[in-house]
């Protein structure tokens, strides 16, 4: 199983979720302990699930 780790508190986790903060288009990974935070920010665009058992 492989792991990423989260952009926000580096936890190595095996399931991470990609996002976006408007204006900046860079995709990031968080943690699903660091995504309520991010969820709750203006301009939270989510962009899938990153689960390590499937890659």
């Amino acid at each position: 199983m492989k792991t990423k780790p989260c952009d926000r508190c580096a936890q190595t986790v095996t399931v991470a979720y990609r996002f976006q903060i408007a204006p900046s288009n860079a995709w990031q990974f968080a943690c699903p302990a660091c995504l309520p935070t991010e969820q709750a920010k203006p301009g939270y665009r989510y962009g899938g699930t990153w689960k390590g058992a499937r890659h």
